[in-house]
């Protein structure tokens, strides 16, 4: 992504945000603590220099970082495979081994259910395996 196209897609998504375009520099770096100059940056289409601040940016006004800095979204299914895959192998330690197919299972399972509502259903899970 160029720089200009960078900017305008930051205008976009600020704006749909809701982030007022007057003093816009000046909001972004009251809320982020940083430099004005950083926010100006950011506005011009300049990347920052430090990305822990970058992501503390994204986060705040809740965009993707990598949509940000290359013009493509993340695959949002590849974020929730790991988060799923993640779960099962955390649940496989809390119980006994797991076969391929019971991995696969809490897999599907997590992909498939809000995390409000996994975490119950992994608690109640690992309950009833213990027991046997």
């Amino acid at each position: 992504m160029l720089k200009t196209e960078r900017a305008e897609w930051l205008q976009e998504t600020l704006n749909n945000k809701g982030v007022p375009l007057y003093g816009r520099a000046s909001t972004i770096s009251k809320n982020m603590q940083c430099a004005k100059a950083a926010a100006t940056g950011w506005l011009a289409g300049t990347l920052p220099r430090d990305m822990a601040l970058g992501f503390r940016f994204a986060d705040q006004y809740e965009f993707d970082v990598r949509e940000w800095v290359m013009g493509t979204k993340q695959n949002p299914q590849t974020a929730q495979w790991e988060n799923a895959i993640k779960t099962a192998r955390a649940f496989e330690k809390t119980v006994a081994d797991m076969s391929d197919d019971q991995f696969m299972m809490i897999v599907k399972l997590a992909m498939t259910k809000k995390d409000d509502e996994l975490g119950a259903l992994i608690n109640q899970l690992g309950t009833i395996l213990k027991e046997q």
